[in-house]
């Protein structure tokens, strides 16, 4: 392909993230065999050796004059959308777009330069790379006490630009996440990966000593982290225990130094710092986009530590890769010094972090090189939702999991909404907010009743809707899908008015519903959904793909069903570690739903162990639908009720307890607990579907004793409270964390296209002896 890159920033030298991000996406795409032609706004006045670099490294460079005091912003202390193009930079974009021959595909790096695409004709792909959430980014700023001094935008204006572009490419997921739900461009995260690398080999301390090592320039930003994590740091301590702090990069001016620091200044290259220190540190607050520092300290082989947002968009687990704020890096800065087990840890995670990102990132530059991956990109199948569940609330844990769900798969599939009951202007304009600007919401309006079709099982005629079943049968002709979902087996009986053409059916199982109602009835309680086993797999039987929501299930369905489940596990998004009450008092939680189960289980632990708990000094508190069931007037116990923000009720505690022993199914309010890092008490049943963490993530209590002395364990002992937080958080971030999706979701796209799963191998042939 002929690529015609424009770009107000240059390529060469990578001193800085944005431009190390544009050389390593154009290096993958030159090394793909495609030619590069770059036309560059000279809006950063290269050097002469640097655009001698680029014309060496790119097939041609075409330079666009620019003179930045023209820059307007004609919005009061925002720009337009088009403020930056000057008169000089149409006339360059109209003369490329009259080449002959013409080019393949349009990259243009930032959304302020998306004028660029109504110059060439339709068919030629264009693909925006976005660096960056431009709306909202500069109040961002200010509330961190800085002035934006870059583009700054409106919401409406940024959209205006992202629909400008046939594919957006955001530079990590939770951007992804964002743009998916604002235009009505495929969205592809693509992330930075460094194109090629110096040599670092790492040149140990003479005298033993642990060097950390910071690489900074002087924006504020950086500027601002660094004073906070230098003061929280206290170098001389550091020197004492056998550390010393290299700080580099112009963010070093100003530093004295001293006992353990060492101000490096400018350097040559980032090696000529990785050489020579044992861990990096990224202490940034606040801010967007993919922190290219952390990225880079990873690809030279160097272990990180830093904030959760210096981490964001990569696959981070542990400890060392979630503080909270600068402060807190600093802390474990120490810890690594200190701290053989922690120092090796780290070193583990961020080399196994490292790799997997560079295999996300190469696969990426893959799509995005391959003409025929970049088509299926922008040509998108369509995939019908169809549920009677308001997801859009959120507040219950079905919401959740379809809510997931939906984020996931509209950066994959176009999505369509059909609601099984009519849908008032409020629930209808958040419907569409959450599928984005791609998708389209219908529902159903009194009509004529459909006949019951031959072909229903008993379960699924009890339920048959004839006016929802027409309805859908109308819709289906009208606009087809090219998959149709069903979420939960209770509206399975809609498979029968899928007709010709027909789209590949699907059912999102949430729970195997025979196995949850019969463990209801084995405590004497009847579940909303009665169904056998044998009926159920008929059910199941009958759709083209079924969706898990955990692995045991998986397993289970797909020894039932050969090559036609799919796991689709719950993820959460990443969530900061609960920083815990700061009472006196630990505060222990529960939060839950009215549901039976809840009841049963709270009653339970109220009358069962709280009495052997309350003495020890801790609070019991309880939120939720499950406090209309709570017994009244329990010493230490307080009710809060419905909350109108789970994660903050959750953030508060220092303890979380899921106390059913009964229900069946993934429990959504034990992973919150995981995703929030909560030292956790748990029965297993509250553990259904979850494996792999007892008595490092979470303690598992079979029993009333065990119950109460892992309970008394975590109030006594602040310091395992500790351990088994940071432990909880990794456990979550890497079992359920969003990216936990994506492939299930990109495999799903792949089969409504028609793709046909691989067969799976067969078993080998017994042979007797």
């Amino acid at each position: 392909m002929r690529i015609l890159v424009i770009s107000p920033t240059p390529t060469h030298p990578q001193d800085a993230g944005n431009r190390a991000r544009i050389h390593a996406v154009l290096s993958a795409l030159k090394a793909a065999g495609h030619a590069i032609h770059l036309c560059l706004l000279l809006r950063e006045n290269p050097s002469a050796g640097a655009l001698a670099a680029m014309r060496a490294a790119w097939d041609e460079v075409v330079e666009v004059p620019h003179d930045r005091a023209r820059e307007a912003r004609s919005l009061g202390e925002f720009n337009a959308l088009d403020d930056w193009i000057l008169p000089e930079t149409e006339a360059a974009f109209a003369a490329l777009a009259a080449r002959e021959p013409g080019f393949d595909l349009v990259l243009v790096e930032y959304v302020f330069l998306s004028r660029a695409f109504e110059f060439f004709p339709p068919g030629v792909p264009r693909v925006l790379d976005t660096h960056d959430v431009f709306a909202g980014r500069a109040a961002r700023l200010a509330a961190l006490g800085l002035e934006n001094r870059f583009f700054a935008t409106t919401e409406a204006e940024e959209n205006r630009g992202l629909d400008r572009a046939d594919l957006v490419l955001a530079i990590q997921a939770e951007e992804a996440a964002e743009f998916a739900g604002r235009t009505k461009a495929a969205v592809m995260t693509l992330g930075h990966w460094p194109a090629s690398l110096p040599s670092t080999e790492h040149a140990p301390e003479p005298g033993g000593r642990l060097r950390i090592g910071y690489l900074g320039s002087p924006n504020p930003l950086n500027t601002r982290a660094l004073s906070r994590f230098l003061a929280a740091l206290d170098a001389p301590a550091l020197a004492d225990e056998g550390g010393e702090m290299l700080v580099a990069g112009a963010a070093s001016r100003g530093l004295a130094a001293g006992p353990g620091l060492v101000p490096l200044g400018a350097l040559p290259d980032p090696a000529a710092l990785y050489r020579r220190v044992d861990v990096a540190v990224n202490p940034h607050e606040g801010g967007t986009g993919l922190k290219i520092k952390t990225v880079e300290a990873l690809a030279h082989g160097v272990p990180v530590i830093g904030t959760a947002e210096a981490f964001a968009g990569l696959p981070a687990e542990h400890r060392a890769h979630a503080a909270t704020d600068a402060a807190e890096t600093a802390a474990l800065a120490r810890r690594f010094v200190a701290d053989s087990d922690f120092r090796a840890d780290t070193m583990l995670a961020s080399a196994r972090m490292a790799w997997t990102y560079a295999q996300e990132v190469r696969a990426g530059w893959a799509r995005l090189a391959s003409p025929a991956a970049l088509g299926q990109a922008l040509d998108r199948p369509r995939l019908l939702l169809v549920t009677d569940i308001p997801f859009w609330h959120g507040r219950l844990g079905n919401h959740q999991r379809i809510g997931a769900m939906v984020q996931a798969a509209r950066l994959e599939l176009d999505l369509d909404l059909f609601f099984t009951a009519p849908l008032d202007e409020p629930d209808r304009a958040a419907a569409e907010a959450a599928l984005g600007p791609r998708g389209r919401v219908f529902d159903v309006t009194p009509g004529k009743a459909a006949e019951m079709p031959w072909g229903l099982t008993p379960f699924e005629a009890q339920r048959f809707d004839g006016q929802v079943f027409a309805a859908l049968q109308n819709h289906l002709q009208a606009h087809p899908p090219h998959a149709m979902l069903v979420e939960y087996i209770r509206l399975s009986y809609l498979r029968l008015a899928v007709e010709w053409p027909k789209p590949m059916t699907v059912l999102d199982t949430h729970d195997v519903m025979s196995l949850r109602a019969r463990n209801f009835a084995h405590f004497g309680r009847e579940h909303f959904i009665r169904i056998t086993t044998s009926e159920e797999l008929r059910i199941l039987s009958a759709f083209d793909l079924v969706l898990a929501i955990q692995a045991e299930e998986a397993r289970w369905l797909e020894r039932l069903l050969p090559n036609r489940v799919l796991l689709a596990p719950h993820v959460v998004p990443p969530m900061p570690r609960a920083r815990g009450s700061g009472a006196a008092r630990p505060r222990i939680g529960f939060l839950g739903g009215d549901s039976p189960m809840n009841a049963d289980g709270l009653t339970w632990l109220m009358d069962q162990v709280w009495p052997a708990i309350v003495g020890l000094g801790a609070e019991l508190h309880i939120a939720g639908g499950v406090c209309a069931s709570a017994p009244a007037g329990r010493e230490g116990v307080v009710l809060h009720g419905e909350v109108a923000d789970h994660h903050a009720f959750l953030a508060g505690l220092d303890i979380a307890v899921n106390p059913v022993a009964y229900g069946g199914g993934l429990k959504i309010k034990t992973v919150e607990y995981l995703a929030h890092g909560l030292p956790s008490v748990l029965t297993a049943e509250a553990l259904f579907g979850i494996q792999g963490g007892a008595d490092r993530a979470y303690l598992l209590a079979a029993d009333r004793g065990g119950f109460i002395a892992a309970l008394a364990a975590l109030v006594e002992n602040p310091g395992l409270r500790a351990r088994m937080g940071e432990a909880a958080h990794a456990f979550a971030r890497r079992h359920f964390a969003p990216r936990a999706l994506e492939a299930p979701l990109r495999n799903l796209a792949a089969l409504a296209r028609g793709v046909r799963r691989p067969e799976p191998e067969p078993a080998p042939e017994q042979v007797e002896t």
